[in-house]
């Protein structure tokens, strides 16, 4: 009996001690020969996938789901997790500008509901990389969108005139990446 407890405290205690975080150490390595910018891996790059609030959650949620669902289309994980958050959505498949500003207007904090879920589809798109180095065709289709969308002026608009080139250039990188996959 005692052998049991101390097994069983053994593996509870390894499997509570997970370090694994969305970094270039513990991605595939796939990911690892493709995701060669800096500020990809950076958790602090608003603009990177996992540096902002809503795409760091994603990621650790995505992982602990996977593990479950392995078999199922990612795209199911996005829609369970906005849900779960209380997110009003939209046509994920949208970029129709007087849409979009139809969805942001429509919302006390419209603009922060448009980028967290472009955070999310981006996030669990190269989640789904650095943890398998693929990406499922519908996940990708969604993220192509989501940086696309991104891009558009009226998106570029939102954001600080400061940081607009930077984000540009980032956005155009991942696309590139994303392509490339």
């Amino acid at each position: 009996m005692k052998l049991y407890i101390l097994s069983a405290l053994i593996l509870f205690t390894f499997s509570a001690c997970d370090n694994w975080k969305p970094d270039f150490k513990h991605a595939n390595t796939k990911a690892q020969k493709i995701m060669t910018d800096e500020f990809l891996w950076n958790p602090i790059e608003e603009t990177s996938p996992f540096g902002n609030d809503d795409g760091a959650d994603a990621i650790m949620e995505f992982r602990k789901w996977r593990k479950q669902n392995q078999s199922q289309d990612p795209t199911v994980f996005v829609e369970k997790l906005l849900a779960e958050w209380n997110y009003s959505v939209y046509n994920y498949h949208q970029t129709d500008t007087i849409e979009i500003h139809n969805f942001i207007e429509s919302k006390d904090i419209g603009a922060r509901l448009y980028f967290g879920i472009d955070d999310v589809i981006i996030a669990t798109g190269f989640g789904q990389f650095i943890i398998e180095g693929t990406i499922d065709k519908n996940l990708k289709e969604l993220i192509l969108i989501a940086l696309k969308r991104q891009l558009l002026p009226f998106s570029m608009k939102l954001i600080d005139v400061d940081h607009r080139n930077k984000r540009a250039l980032q956005l155009t990188r991942m696309i590139e990446i994303i392509n490339a996959t």
